[in-house]
């Protein structure tokens, strides 16, 4: 309810910006903390190709998109009028799970594979670092309001299913699913950001605040494996501690 009411006032003080309107302190710097989740909508699948009982096969590997926390900080400058500088850090984490299809080849058998299905939790993190351009957009009264956007740098960490074991027995018409091998690959790769963020000061010097930041870059992992290309960053959204000075 705090965030949505944020973000409504942010709207309105952004139309009233004329030079007509009475200016709010302007501080030469400010520092926020924030909390927050990141709905992971880029999920990530690939295939691992094997050889097993004589025969070339493969198993499908796939990572559904989960929401996970995240938390963000940053500081922002007026360097002329109403434009300024800024870098901000965020750090997106979450576990879920990989969903694993594979194809086992049968050991008597050509040409007769048996389905073996299972799930391993495989961790997902980023952390992003986002430079940016900042407008400080002019309000009235206590709200404060700046719009960003400029590059990102976005390191990503994935555990990778690399390998697959399962159970069986004579006559070996089935197989069973027991556990999976994984490994942490990480990459990283530079992209773009964009967003806003606004206040509230309950002081001259303090407040709380909202962010909404959309951060987007491509990344190839695991390329000792072949390469898996996927998109990291999203939307990340958050409010914390605001302070001026």
């Amino acid at each position: 309810m705090i965030i949505r009411n944020l973000i409504l006032a942010a709207g309105v003080a952004l139309i009233a910006d004329s030079p007509a309107t009475a200016q709010a302190r302007e501080p030469r710097a400010v520092v926020s903390i924030n909390a927050g989740v990141q709905p992971a909508s880029n999920s990530l699948s690939h295939r691992l190709a094997f050889r097993e009982n004589v025969e070339d096969t493969t198993a499908d590997v796939s990572y559904p998109a989960r929401i996970g926390a995240a938390f963000d900080g940053g500081i922002g400058v007026r360097v002329w009028k109403r434009l300024g500088a800024g870098v901000a850090v965020s750090h997106f984490s979450r576990e879920g799970p990989a969903h694993i299809d594979a194809k086992i080849p049968h050991p008597f058998f050509f040409a007769r594979p048996r389905t073996v299905t299972g799930a391993v939790d495989a961790a997902r993190a980023e952390t992003g670092v986002h430079l940016q351009v900042l407008y400080l957009a002019r309000t009235t009264g206590r709200m404060r309001l700046a719009l960003s956007a400029g590059p990102s740098r976005i390191e990503t960490e994935q555990a990778l299913v690399t390998a697959i074991q399962y159970n069986e027995e004579f006559p070996f018409d089935t197989a069973t699913f027991r556990s999976a091998s994984r490994r942490i690959f990480r990459a990283s790769s530079i992209g773009f950001n964009a967003g806003f963020d606004a206040a509230y000061m309950f002081t001259r010097q303090a407040g709380l605040g909202a962010v909404v930041r959309f951060s987007r870059a491509s990344v190839t992992i695991a390329r000792d494996e072949g390469g898996i290309a996927m998109e990291t960053g999203g939307f990340l959204g958050g409010g914390g501690l605001r302070i001026l000075f």
